[in-house]
């Protein structure tokens, strides 16, 4: 995906599936001021166990991104 495409969805609950095959859900966040060329996106979602901290998975620019779906139906996927 590229940038413009990924941007829409930047703060909402989302399924990301990633060029791995890979799927991630959560909140979108967007990060650009990391200056070397990408953009990079964190993908927020809370503590796999109770307690925890909330897990991120950080992706290095939306190539890597193949398809983002809304999961706002999905309470795991709401920060």
């Amino acid at each position: 995906m590229t940038d413009d495409e990924v941007q829409p969805w930047i703060g909402k609950a989302v399924r990301v599936t990633l060029t791995d095959a890979s799927i991630v859900a959560g909140t979108l966040h967007g990060d650009d001021g990391h200056g070397h060329g990408h953009k990079h996106y964190t993908v927020v979602s809370d503590p796999i166990k109770k307690g925890n901290e909330k897990v991120e998975v950080l992706i290095h620019g939306s190539a890597l991104i193949t398809d983002i779906e809304d999961a706002s139906d999905d309470p795991a996927a709401v920060e």
